[in-house]
Order: C-alpha cells, then structure tokens, then sequence
C-alpha cells in the first residue's frame, strides 16, 4: 500500500476513534455524524482502490467470482426444484423442463456476456454441442457466436505500447479502428504500416488479445472449476468436466501469439509441396512479426467460407470447395498428424485464386492458428483405420479401433454415431454417403439425449486430443452439407477414404519392411513381400477408383459452370439489348418533342 493509501487509512481511524469516545449525540447530529462517517469510508475506500493495483484487481476479481457463483448456484437451484416437483402429466413434465432449459439458459447467457473473456468461450463450446444438450440451451447461447464485446481504442494504444514497447502511431501509418472481427480472446483491426517497417508499406491485419484475458483467466478458470463441482455434487450425472479440462489445457496456447505463429509456419511448411505444384488451395497469410498478446499478419481480402452469394458472384462451384477443404483436412489429420482444431466458418475465408497458374477457380485462406493438435505417428494410424473401418461399415475394424483411440470398450456403436453423426443402421450398411434428411438428424438427437450418461462417460474418458479431433470433424460436416449443392456425398467420403489408405498404406509398408528386414528365412521373407505387394495392390486399386470418380465429378463441374457462363452471359445481353431499345425509343421520343 503507498504512501497516500496509508495516510487516508490513518485519518479514517482517527476519526472512528475521535467519534466511539464522545458521549451520544441527538438523532439530528446523529444522522449527520453517520452520513460524514460513511462519507469517510467511502473516500478512503476509493483512495486505496485507486491507489492500489492489487487492491484492484482483488476487487474486480471477487466481482467476477460473485456473478459466475451466483448464476452457477441459481441454476442449479432451479434443475433441483423442476426435477423434484410433482406433476398431474408427462407432457406438464415436458413443458416444466422446457420452460426450466429456457431460464437457465436465458441467466447463463447473460452471465457470460457480462463477464466476457472465457466464459464467452465456454458457452461457444456449450453451444455447438447440438448432439447432446436441449435445443433451448444450443439456440440460446448461440448468440455467443457473433456477439462480443471490443475493446476500447484506449486500451488498444496501451497493449501495444506495454508489448511493442514503442506507441502504435509509430508502426502504423494508416489504422482503421473499426474492427474486421471480435472473438472472445481477440479482435482484429487493418491497417498500414508505415515505410520504415516494410518495403512497401504493406495493409496488414492485426489481432490485439483483449488486455482484461491476461489479468483474469487463472481466477475464472477456477471459478469455472468450482461452479462445475458444486453443480457435480448436486447432480452426479452431470458430465461436462471434460470441457474445463480442455479449456485448460487449450487457453494458455490460444493465449499466445508467438504460439500461433509458430503454427502458421508449420502448416505453410507441410503444404509447401503442393502450393509449389499447384496442388492445393490452401492459402495460410504470412506472418509479419508476432508478440505473445500481438499478432501483425497479411491482410487478405475475401468473404466467409458459407458465404454462397459470393460464390455465385465469382464463378466458384462451392461443391469443389467443400472437396478442396476435406482434402485440406484430410491431410491433415491422416498424413500429417498436425491438425487446425477450430475450423469454423468465420476461421475459413474464399476468394477467387490468385495465382494463374493454379487449377482452382479460388483460393481457400485458413485464418486463426491458434487451436492445434499433434497426433503420435500411433494414434494418427489408429484414426486412419478407425476411419476407414467406418467408411466401409466394418463393425470388427470399428470395435478394435475405437478401443485404441480411447473409448470405452462395447461404447463403439455410440461413439461411432458421435464421430460421423449418423444412425448405426447408415454405418453399419457403409452408406454413411448418404445425405443426411432432417428426420434423421431429429432421431440422432433424441437417442443421444437418451444416452446421454453413456455419452458423458465417453466424453471423459476419452484423451483429450481424441475430443478436438471429434470436434473437428462435427466442424467440417456442417460446412459439407452447406456447401456441397450437388447431393453428391460420396466424394467426400472418397476422398477421405483415399487418405485413410494411404495412412494405412504407410504403415503396413513401414512394417512388413521391417518385419522382412528380421526375417530369418527367404520363405518366411517372400510371404511378407506378397503381403508388402497386395497391400499396395488393394492402395492402387483405390487411388484409380477415385481418380476415375473425382475425373467423372470434375467433368461434370466443368460443364456445370460453362452452363453457368454461358446462362449469365446471356442474361447480360438481354439487359444490354434491352437497355440499348430503352435508350433507342428515348431518343426518338426526345426528337420528337
């Protein structure tokens, strides 16, 4: 505490003292003694407060305790007393639920919004999570997705010059405050640098962390944490201890942007390949230099992945973009084992390509690389497999794989549907290329909630990677089904199967080279050369099955797309010829007159 917090403190008890020994006063003086007093206190209070930065954030910090405490209790207060009121029906029953599920999720909602930061993130995660929770709370806390508060130009200017170390007005010539973007850990701003800090004075994006993330995420962390066991203790059931686990180990990543730069360069580095054979649309934007809570980048210009106007706009098919991004991710996952885990539309922008020489009609920019994962060569080979015993609907591969990625053993039917979001009967038939109607989505739904115990145990006891990677693929489903207007189901799955196998491909080659290596006879060696020979057959077979299938689909595109030309260009002509009557009959009107 400084000096002048002392000082106030020392006249206030003075005071207190002076006015205890004095004999009782009349009512009259009374009531001016006391408003004097709390006056006193109160200008004592404030000086400490504002002379105290510990003093601060110890406030602040209980006031963020009180209203997360204080929503989590309410809420489970109000399950306590729905569940054990009496009811004249089943359907009274449903509507008490109902009406209880809208409440609560009405008070957390507001919660959330009012304390900011993580817990907008939190209800983000409880949001998405559509397979399992009411449709009151999903429906609700998706507001979350798009609402979230920035922060100020003032604080702005303080964060750079804390972590930059020189005022923002000297790096950026040009700088728009309004901002591109607003997530719960960060906003993104354009702007200019200026001449001396690049060649060409480049227009960059710039994401700022909200400065309050640093001062509080420990705290909130830990009152999440309680709020989670006070509700675990009332309701043994309730399973969501998964998600503050996963925060936890995620946030101190997301948090740091020197961390997202680093992974920007690894994904450019896998990729290198095929951006230098023009086999990819994978656009990631380089770096221009990173702190931990600044992250200055190129600027690039585009709209949403789920943006379909845009696509008719320039040209793009969107169903070859929905095949380019599972290629994208497919790699990923399969082959490279270093996965983007938050792929959502705001995260993916398209723009038409850039490059000539590129065989796409557009460019796919892969935005916010702070949430990754890095399989083991063992668990990536296990998720190959995994998916490929489900692809082909082969419950012996999806029972044994399952177990090796980490769930439950007999639970394989259940997590089978968690991973594809499909009924078994369309797994188990191989037909998970099927487009999904809403009538099955509908009894997806119910029968999760009916297991949903089984769920939460699948849910926690899973590893941790193994839920991002479950995530992941709920992700990339949704923008499939947004994007893919064919109906044409099967490439996605074609193409997920072509990367399953040459994950698995790999690997059985790896080992029956080693395994031929240690062979201590030829005979027993040339068994394993013709295992090593139809394993790559059955590869074979399947890379010319899907190149003669993506051959036939991309045909079929391109003759799409002519069409499409040729129907617009039409359409302009019309409106030219139509126009050039108009201006034709005005003139002979004009004359006329």
């Amino acid at each position: 505490m400084n000096m002048a917090a002392k000082k106030s403190t020392t006249i206030l008890c003075r005071s207190i003292r002076f006015y205890s020994r004095r004999p009782a006063l009349p009512r009259k003086r009374n009531y001016w003694l006391a408003a004097g007093t709390s006056t006193l206190l109160c200008a004592g209070g404030f000086t400490w407060y504002e002379s105290d930065s510990q003093a601060r954030h110890v406030t602040l910090a209980v006031k963020r305790m009180s209203v997360a405490t204080k929503v989590g209790i309410s809420v489970a207060i109000d399950y306590k007393k729905t569940q054990s009121r009496k009811y004249s029906s089943e359907e009274e029953q449903l509507n008490a639920k109902s009406e209880c599920h809208q409440r609560c999720a009405e008070r957390v909602l507001a919660g959330l919004q009012k304390l900011g930061g993580i817990y907008v993130k939190l209800g983000q995660h409880v949001s998405a999570m559509t397979y399992i929770l009411p449709i009151e709370w999903t429906t609700t806390l998706s507001a979350l997705q798009d609402r979230c508060d920035p922060t100020s130009e003032e604080d702005i200017r303080k964060l750079f010059l804390t972590d930059y170390g020189v005022p923002l007005d000297q790096v950026f010539e040009e700088f728009d405050w309004k901002p591109l973007g607003v997530a719960s850990l960060a906003q993104v701003h354009k702007a200019r640098l200026r001449k001396e800090h690049t060649d060409q004075g480049d227009w960059v994006a710039v994401k700022f962390q909200h400065p309050r993330l640093d001062e509080f995420c420990r705290i909130d962390l830990k009152t999440v944490s309680f709020i989670i066991d006070t509700i675990k203790r009332m309701f043994p059931d309730f399973g969501f201890e998964w998600i503050l686990q996963e925060m936890q180990e995620s946030l101190p990543q997301e948090m740091n942007f020197e961390h997202e730069a680093g992974n920007s360069y690894k994904l450019k580095e896998n990729f290198a390949y095929e951006r230098k054979h023009h086999k990819t649309a994978l656009v990631v934007p380089e770096v221009v230099w990173a702190k931990r809570r600044i992250l200055c980048m190129e600027f690039i210009e585009g709209a949403r992945i789920d943006d379909l106007d845009y696509m008719k706009e320039h040209g793009i098919d969107p169903s070859q973009v929905s095949t380019e991004i599972t290629e994208i991710f497919s790699k990923m996952m399969f082959l490279d084992g270093f996965v983007h885990c938050d792929p959502h539309p705001g995260n993916i922008l398209i723009r038409p390509a850039k490059d000539p020489k590129s065989r796409f009609t557009f460019d796919v920019v892969l935005l916010d690389h702070g949430l990754y994962r890095t399989l083991t060569e063992q668990l990536r080979t296990d998720y190959a497999h995994l998916w490929t015993s489900l692809i082909r609907g082969d419950e012996e591969g999806i029972r044994k794989y399952s177990l090796r990625v980490g769930c439950r053993p007999e639970s394989h039917r259940l997590f089978a549907s968690l991973l594809t979001g499909r009924e078994w009967s369309t797994i188990s038939t191989a037909n998970l290329s099927s487009d999904r109607d809403t009538t099955e989505i509908k009894r997806v739904s119910s029968r999760a909630k009916g297991f949903i115990t089984r769920i939460y145990d699948i849910l926690e006891t899973l590893p941790r990677i193994v839920l991002l990677l479950l995530k992941t693929s709920d992700l990339l489903r949704g923008l499939d089904e947004t994007l893919r207007q064919t109906g044409d189901k099967y490439m996605t799955y074609a193409l997920m199967g072509r990367f399953c196998a040459e994950a698995v491909w790999i690997d059985a080659r790896q080992h029956l080279i080693r395994r031929i290596k240690e062979s201590p006879s030829i005979t027993a060696s040339l068994g394993l050369i013709k295992s090593l020979f139809k394993a790559w057959w059955e590869y074979q077979s399947l890379e010319y099955s899907l190149w003669m299938y993506q051959l036939q689909s991309n045909t079929r595109a391109k003759w799409s797309l002519i069409w499409h030309h040729g129907a617009m260009k039409s359409k302009r002509d019309k409106k030219e010829d139509h126009a050039l009557r108009y201006a034709d009959a005005a003139t002979v009107v004009a004359s006329a007159t």
